[in-house]
């Protein structure tokens, strides 16, 4: 059966070695996402709350600045393994969280972590 499309949401293309998504197989992804937000009670946990909808993993964050009623704060996440575009889903949860903007992201394949 045909999955149904999600507006907004790509696909990933199938695995090169013909497997399923989801099962380990593949090493996680980890991304460095450097977000600009309002420095004020709530902002930061607004934007873990969304990073975690989406199933991504929190594995560090830094308030790397703050001034001018503006945090600029980086996260190191794991993305979850599945068929599913997660940044696509990441960059739309974002969105959603008032005055929060990406400034940058970038991502590399890691290893799993082993337990």
């Amino acid at each position: 059966m045909a999955r149904p499309e999600v507006a907004g949401v790509r696909r990933r293309p199938p695995r090169r070695d013909g497997g399923p998504r989801g099962t380990g197989a593949l090493p996680a992804v980890h991304v460095i996402l450097s977000i600009l937000l309002p420095d004020r009670p709530g902002a930061l946990g607004a934007v873990a709350s969304r990073i975690g909808a989406v199933g991504a993993d929190i594995t560090d964050v830094t308030v790397s600045s703050r001034g001018g009623g503006r945090a600029s704060d980086v996260f190191h996440l794991t993305l979850p393994d599945t068929d599913v575009d997660v940044m696509a889903l990441l960059c739309h949860e974002l969105e959603e969280v008032d005055g929060a903007s990406i400034e940058t992201w970038s991502t590399a394949s890691c290893c799993r972590a082993q337990g």
